[in-house]
């Protein structure tokens, strides 16, 4: 009797090992099948793609294939396929963000419909077939010639139509964009203007946005506005003690990525841009600060980038790099009882500036700036 019961002990628990390991190894084919079907789809190769994707929800059923699946569909124009696999996302315990790509699908599905005159039939199953074999020992099981498959309806006609004109799959991640927002804080040292009138120490904040002219060989130009702040110089001067600057300017760039990863890269930038400076904080008569003494000026800069997201949509930059600035070329007239000259402010001279400084930038990858339709998972 105990030698009976050892040996079920040991039977059981050598079920239990063999069917984990099945299961674990259908979990890979089906991620290496949907990996296969997202590069299919970035080459637009949709019904090859869809084949992959259906392989991917018979081997493991998970909602990430079904949406991958019912965006192949939806491509090819078949779109009762695209809708049964598209229902099944909420029968397989998708997370909110899984389940909201799905019901965006779906409502893209019925406008297509709508627009192509098309009446819509989805079917059960989810576009999940049989589990293709994972190996050379395992065989189909046998089919029982005494169960007929089951026949449509005569005037059932499956819903396909055209294939879509816009490729509704975000690219795969790299750094191809269209636009990006972003903003940097930085800080340093340097002089602008007569020795002394200001402080050496800078620091300040930039905004900008970029637009990637050229995707192929990724260069690009950005506008931006930043805004620079002098401490009190050594100078004892009652009119005279900080600087404030804002430089509104445009600039070109390019990036230059490793082979190995698109997320790490290196890109030099240089601008220019007109500085509108305001010595003492100036103000107007209603309290305002004015910056009515205008200069030119240049930026040079080096930034170390590192992308991360679904599609590299999130860019952390670390800068180095310069301000340049002319003598101030505009200002109040010498006239003016109210404001200094140039002279007396000490801006009669030009000068620059070094930084270092922490950026973070949000890329778009469509005209309008929204987001792909569909993210592949």
């Amino acid at each position: 009797m105990s030698r009976f019961t050892t040996f079920a002990i040991a039977a059981g628990l050598t079920g239990g090992l063999t069917g984990s390991a099945r299961a674990q190894g259908q979990a890979e084919l089906a991620a290496q099948a949907n990996e296969e079907g997202k590069e299919l789809m970035y080459a637009d190769k949709y019904a090859e793609a869809a084949k992959k994707f259906q392989e991917a929800v018979a081997r493991v059923p998970e909602p990430k294939y079904f949406v991958n699946l019912c965006t192949a569909r939806l491509q090819e124009g078949k779109l009762d396929e695209a809708l049964t696999a598209c229902d099944a996302v909420a029968r397989n315990n998708p997370t909110p963000d899984q389940q909201s790509r799905a019901d965006k699908l779906i409502g893209k599905i019925n406008d297509e419909a709508r627009k192509q005159g098309l009446a819509l039939h989805p079917t059960g199953g989810g576009g999940q077939g049989p589990v293709p074999p994972s190996g050379p020992s395992e065989q189909p099981p046998p089919v029982d010639p005494s169960i007929q498959p089951t026949q449509p309806p005569p005037n059932y006609t499956p819903a396909v139509g055209r294939p879509l004109e816009t490729n509704l799959v975000a690219t795969r991640p790299d750094n191809r964009y269209t636009w990006t927002l972003g903003f940097d804080v930085f800080g340093g040292g340097g002089r602008v203007g007569q020795s002394n009138y200001y402080g050496t120490a800078v620091a300040g904040f930039r905004l900008k946005g970029d637009y990637l002219v050229d995707p192929i060989n990724q260069w690009g130009t950005e506008g931006y506005l930043q805004v620079s702040h002098f401490g009190q110089g050594s100078r004892d001067l009652a009119s005279v003690d900080t600087l404030d600057i804002i430089d509104v300017g445009v600039a070109g760039y390019k990036h230059f990525c490793l082979d190995a990863t698109q997320r790490l890269c290196l890109t030099p930038l240089a601008g220019v841009h007109l500085s509108l400076m305001s010595p003492a904080g100036s103000m107007d008569e209603t309290g305002s600060q004015v910056f009515n003494y205008a200069g030119l000026g240049g930026r040079l800069e080096v930034s170390l980038t590192y992308a991360f997201g679904q599609r590299h949509e999130h860019v952390l930059a670390l800068t180095g790099g310069a301000n340049l600035y002319t003598r101030v070329l505009s200002g109040p007239s010498m006239n003016s009882t109210d404001e200094l000259s140039i002279n007396e402010v000490g801006l009669n001279q030009g000068g620059a500036t070094g930084y270092l400084g922490l950026g973070y930038t949000y890329r778009f990858n469509t005209p309008l700036g929204s987001s792909p339709f569909v993210i592949l998972e």
